[in-house]
């Protein structure tokens, strides 16, 4: 139950009629939806009933390349989790303010990468007209650059630096870092034209796709099926039906965030073992040894899965990290806001949690319910202690969350 849904305390009444609802809201999207085992198989098996039926991607889209699909594996981060420590941020913080992403990753799914991408080499991106770069920048795209954090640079890092030898992401943001990545179009056009000072990036290569609409269909009916479920956590007169439908809404977005997941495909592993002092095969991890056999593991490639697609979950999770700096309030095509670490104060920003931040100080970012939207989540009053340690952080806020709660509040 866990895995859709976090009961916090729900009797199993109140869960299965969470269940019974958020079948009846997929119900009214698609007629023959059905609840699988978890949230990523449902997540999947509705995505497979988008497909289109005509057109040019009639009956499915193509799945990359073996070397394509482990090159986005291997370069395509997942969400930002990092804690700033001091001397960037106080000893001592004012305040602990939480901000979420309200169902985050459903507004990034309007446009996807489809079919076999372009190889951008460096010669060729620098040929191409500013007008035309900016364009690749902004379509579905995935860059291999050389990055330098600029003199005088005094906010957090804009792009993902892989860790030596691990598979955590940094961010480096001290002033003349250098180091090479791969980021999707939106970070490093970000990086590139953000309004307080442009980074040095230089384009090393790439992959350019088609703007294709793969996920579009599917992220539109599951954002409704959530916003009808929101809507009746907070209209419904019976509080046990509110809390139903509260979890069944959280049910949709595990549905989103592990449908999307799935599309990833991690490679498979193999284990095994071999007597001591025989030749182990090509290519293997030593996970152990005892007296009489080494056990290994090796990387067994991927499978021809139809439903394989990282490039999706890889250009998903790249707006998600670009929209954390920087995102934009629209009405119509008219800009009207903006919202994002880049948009406090320098020395503010205590920690990035995937579709979240927390701050030392309220902002002034609109909540009109929309996804994406930031919602005031947590709010704890100083001083505290700055965290060093995930962990802590995690005790902080929901201590922040819980006088929140207690105190209530307006979000303009």
């Amino acid at each position: 139950m866990g895995e859709w849904f976090d009961p916090d305390g729900a009797d199993v009444v109140t869960c299965r009629d969470a269940f019974r609802l958020l079948w009846q809201a997929l119900r009214r999207h698609w007629d023959d939806a059905v609840l699988m085992g978890s949230p990523s198989q449902t997540g999947r098996d509705l995505w497979s009933r988008t497909i289109p039926t005509t057109g040019k991607w009639a009956g499915g889209y193509p799945v990359l390349s073996e070397e394509l699909r482990s090159l986005l594996h291997a370069t395509g981060g997942q969400g930002r989790t990092e804690l700033i420590l001091p001397p960037r941020v106080p000893e001592q913080l004012p305040a602990l303010v939480e901000y979420d992403r309200t169902f985050a990753y459903a507004k990034h799914l309007w446009k996807s990468p489809v079919g076999t991408p372009r190889r951008i080499t460096a010669a060729r991106f620098a040929a191409m007209t500013e007008q035309e770069q900016v364009k690749a920048l902004m379509s579905c795209s995935h860059w291999n650059v050389r990055v330098t954090v600029p003199a005088g640079w005094n906010h957090v890092g804009l792009l993902p630096a892989p860790v030596t030898g691990d598979r955590a992401w940094v961010y480096p943001s001290e002033p003349g870092a250098t180091f090479t990545t791969w980021a999707g179009g939106a970070e490093v056009h970000l990086a590139l034209s953000n309004h307080l000072m442009p980074w040095k990036v230089e384009i090393l290569g790439g992959l350019l796709f088609e703007d294709g609409k793969p996920l579009d269909e599917w992220g539109k009916r599951l954002k409704s099926a959530w916003a009808g479920l929101n809507n009746l956590s907070k209209m419904h007169g019976d509080e046990r039906q509110r809390t139903a439908a509260y979890l069944a809404s959280r049910a949709v977005r595990s549905v989103l965030l592990f449908g999307l997941g799935g599309f990833a495909q991690r490679p498979r592993l193999v284990s095994g073992t071999t007597p001591v002092g025989e030749a182990l095969p090509a290519g293997v991890e030593i996970l152990g040894q005892d007296g009489e056999v080494v056990t290994w593991q090796r990387h067994a490639g991927f499978s021809r899965d139809p439903y394989a697609h990282p490039e999706w979950a890889a250009y998903v999770w790249s707006g998600a990290r670009a929209a954390l700096l920087d995102m934009k309030y629209r009405q119509g095509k008219e800009v009207i806001g903006h919202a994002g670490a880049l948009h406090a104060r320098p020395g503010t920003v205590v920690y990035f949690g995937t579709d979240g931040i927390a701050l030392t100080e309220r902002q002034m970012w609109p909540y009109r319910g929309e996804v994406g939207d930031y919602l005031l989540k947590g709010h704890l009053t100083g001083p505290v202690e700055h965290p060093t340690s995930q962990e802590q952080y995690l005790k902080l806020r929901g201590l922040g969350r819980t006088e929140l709660a207690e105190k209530g509040t307006e979000q303009q």
